[in-house]
């Protein structure tokens, strides 16, 4: 019995909206249909992502109601977790929805791979919207697909081919990525404090880009121009959109109302805001002899003979 991709039915989907785009829109291009797609996906997902923002916000918001469960089953860590869980269903919070739409997107770059990889196999080659197929592979059976987008074959990777276009197209991969969680940063530096910001989010803000741009020199040019184009717009998207969320007056009020607790439980002596200590002068080796106050030595003169 053979066995089912049970991504067969998403794959097929996606070569399909590809081959429709490019059908559309005007001059033919896979680049600008690949822009299209991804544009078109992220305004799908924009649900989850506000779900996702809201969820976070309501999870600070509650934040110290946390802590103060965890004090009290600081001894029992199964009662904790149960009086959390039951702390969350109470008010409607779902601590696993931040992770949705990075969920949800995985399996439509799964996807968009295998289009890539082997179009000849998954793009419609009949039927109304089969243009691409014909521009791509035309009546050849053995299909070498090639197409040029700004000078980048949408086909080839860098560590097969490696192109100034498309070094450039990894290299934006990896600034876009980046940016995106120092956008993130910065926008929990001013509504949490800079305190919250752990050092393992720091490594992740620095990590996580070079780890997308390895995994962008080995696959087809046109991953990484969906991965850039949906960079860009959750950039945008959290700038115009997701910022105002924050704005909130209630959760302003309670955000400054847990920086100043935190700042309260800083011990005033922490090396943070502790001066340093000057250091004392070494006394000079005496001499044996103690000098009164106001009172100078002499120097020693020779008798005379």
């Amino acid at each position: 019995m053979l066995a089912v991709n049970p991504f067969d039915a998403l794959i097929k989907g996606i070569a399909w909206l590809l081959a429709a785009i490019y059908d559309i829109i005007p001059g033919a291009s896979l680049g600008v249909a690949i822009i299209v797609l991804t544009c078109l996906i992220m305004l799908v997902l924009f649900p989850l992502t506000a779900k996702q923002t809201r969820s976070m916000i309501a999870m600070q918001k509650v934040a110290p109601q946390i802590k103060k469960i965890q004090a009290e089953f600081k001894d029992d860590k199964q009662k904790q977790n149960e009086e959390v869980m039951k702390f969350y269903q109470e008010n409607k919070i779902n601590p696993l929805s931040g992770c949705l739409p990075l969920l949800a997107q995985m399996p439509v770059l799964f996807a968009l791979f295998n289009v890539l990889r082997h179009p000849e196999d998954k793009i419609p080659k009949t039927g109304q919207f089969n243009t691409l197929y014909q521009d791509l592979c035309g009546t050849s059976a053995d299909c070498t697909p090639k197409a040029s987008f700004l000078g980048i074959d949408l086909f080839d990777s860098l560590a097969e081919k490696v192109t100034i276009p498309l070094l450039l197209l990894v290299a934006l991969v990896v600034v876009a990525s980046w940016y995106q969680s120092f956008q993130t940063i910065q926008r929990q530096r001013r509504t949490v404090g800079a305190d919250s910001i752990t050092q393992q989010m720091k490594v992740l803000t620095n990590i996580a880009p070079i780890m997308i741009g390895v995994f962008s020199i080995n696959v087809p040019a046109g991953l990484p121009l969906y991965w850039l184009t949906s960079s860009c717009w959750r950039i945008g998207q959290q700038h115009f959109v997701l910022n105002k969320f924050y704005d909130d007056p209630e959760y302003q009020k309670v955000m400054q109302e847990s920086v100043k607790e935190r700042s309260k439980q800083t011990p005033k002596g922490s090396a943070r805001s502790a001066k340093p200590t000057p250091k004392a002068d070494k006394p000079k080796p005496s001499s044996g002899r103690v000098t009164q106050p106001g009172q100078r030595s002499q120097p020693n003169k020779k008798k005379k003979r």
